[in-house]
């Protein structure tokens, strides 16, 4: 049995990859947007700084309880852009044939507030993104595609997002505890389309919500602890037409896949000053994820079905920080395991396997990974004292082993690999009075169109993949080839804040 490149795409709302608690995985290079980072932020111009630095803007949508750091009341939008540019790139091929795609971009437009009154503090936020991607889709490989004229096709989708957020200060207490909530319509998630060369026509349809509780400590000495617990859950189907030019079902062919996650988070974080200008955090989180079904992408000829996942963040971050300006430095230490296997009931087996029973695990992936993070961040006042300025890096280090067992074949192989993701950002804060706004620039660099050298159809050094908005969970079948793409995330904040 011939075991091609798997991809898995699982869509987490409201989650940031780089920043502590969801933890995303995975396992190839590949490029997508990141469909999630809307809100604004600070942190995103310093490197992603999560655990030294305490964003005043990005805070409440990661722990809830530190919507209690606000102060007044603001109210903003903060339109963003994520796109990447493949023009003068690869094709994407499959053995149904092959597509260009030149990038893609969207467009997000969110409005909300947060706000404290007294020992109460809460924030909503509703989104619009907008999805744009071309493709042109070349003939079949099984025909003589000289005279074929490749066929042009714009992919244009949108997706809806809502979030809420409510939390009390105990009174006589310096302990904050809130709840928030966030649910998403999703018809276009980038990277999708790209899993499935030479479609016609591709609908995707998901949903997905996240609950998360949170409280945060205030304790003697400015010392601070912080806990985070949260459930999120993604439901998507994703409905593929073809063009066959083979057998008697000759015309368009429709397939239906189906991409479902569920996961739990533990999230604990302590803080302690250093004497008048340093601090010293620590940062644990734990993920538990489940992918009771995994889609079967055209790239990846193979029925692939139930998975689980634990994954951990450990992680340690000085800082320094003056009246004028801030140091943060992180480190963070990423172990992760991943199971994913492929069941006899989703498969046409050869002869004599056809009555084993349907829950036969036919191959299983065993990833093991070793990850680790590096962040520096800075922020400072500028000679003219309404105006600041932050710039960062973040380096990611990805590697993993992979140990995969053939059980219809009877065959073991062990695959190892690693890569390092860089990314880039800076960002200017302009103060006028009661308003705020903040222009942010980031720049993501190592990942790209990937495929194996070992592969025949499925994306070489003369093809490609993709990538979406968290995990990744394809089984390589050879040494990875990428063909690097800049993913480019701007964000402009308009802010008007009511102290």
């Amino acid at each position: 049995m011939t075991h091609t490149l798997c991809s898995s795409v699982l869509m987490i709302v409201f989650t940031v990859p780089v920043f502590a608690q969801w933890i995303h995985i995975r396992t190839v290079p590949i490029i997508a947007s990141n469909q999630g980072e809307f809100h604004p932020s600070l942190a995103r111009g310093m490197g992603n700084l999560s655990i030294s630095f305490d964003d005043p803007f990005g805070a409440p949508f990661i722990n809830p309880a530190k919507a209690s750091l606000t102060t007044g009341t603001m109210l903003f939008t903060s339109p963003t852009r994520n796109s990447w540019s493949n023009k003068q790139g690869r094709s994407v091929f499959s053995t149904q044939g092959s597509s260009f795609y030149p990038g893609a971009a969207l467009n997000s437009v969110p409005l909300g507030t947060l706000f404290k009154a007294e020992n109460y503090f809460g924030g909503a936020m509703f989104a619009y993104q907008e999805f744009k991607s071309e493709r042109s889709q070349n003939a079949s490989p099984w025909i003589n595609s000289i005279d074929a004229a490749p066929m042009t096709r714009t992919d244009i989708a949108s997706n809806t997002f809502l979030f809420g957020l409510f939390g009390l200060t105990i009174p006589d207490t310096r302990v904050s505890i809130g709840v928030n909530a966030s649910w998403a319509e999703l018809s276009a998630i980038d990277g999708v389309n790209l899993l499935y060369p030479s479609a016609t026509d591709i609908k995707q349809d998901g949903k997905a919500w996240e609950v998360k509780i949170g409280a945060l400590g205030e304790l003697p000495d400015g010392d601070r602890l912080e806990f985070v617990a949260g459930r999120g859950v993604s439901q998507a189907t994703h409905e593929v037409s073809y063009q066959n030019f083979r057998g008697p079902a000759f015309g368009i062919v429709k397939e239906l896949n189906k991409d479902e996650t569920r996961e739990w988070l533990l999230h604990t974080a302590y803080s302690r000053p250093l004497g008048e200008r340093w601090k010293i955090a620590a940062a644990l989180s734990v993920n538990w994820k489940d992918h009771p079904k995994i889609p079967n992408y055209a790239l990846a000829n193979i029925p692939r079905d139930p998975g689980n996942s634990t994954a951990y963040n450990i992680g340690i971050a000085p800082s320094r920080s003056s009246e004028r300006s801030f140091w943060g430095f992180e480190y963070v230490y990423e172990p992760i395991t991943t199971n994913t296997w492929a069941e006899a009931g989703e498969q046409r087996l050869p002869p004599p396997n056809q009555s084993l029973p349907a829950e036969f695990k036919t191959v299983e992936n065993f990833f093991d990974f070793s990850n680790h993070i590096v962040r520096v961040g800075h922020s400072s006042a500028a000679k003219l004292d309404w105006l600041d300025y932050r710039f960062g890096a973040q380096l990611h280090f990805y590697n993993y082993k992979l140990h995969q067992i053939d059980n219809i074949a009877r065959t073991t192989r062990n695959f190892a690999t690693d890569w390092l993701e860089t990314t880039l950002s800076g960002g200017l804060t302009a103060r006028i009075g009661s308003i705020r706004l903040m222009y942010t620039l980031q720049l993501i660099l190592g990942n790209g169109l990937v495929g194996t050298t070992s592969q025949r159809f499925a994306s070489t050094a003369d093809g490609g993949l993709i990538r979406e908005l968290a995990n990744f969970l394809p089984a390589p079948s050879g040494d990875l080839v990428v063909d690097g793409i800049t993913l480019v995330t701007q964000q402009l904040v308009f802010m008007y804040v009511l102290e």
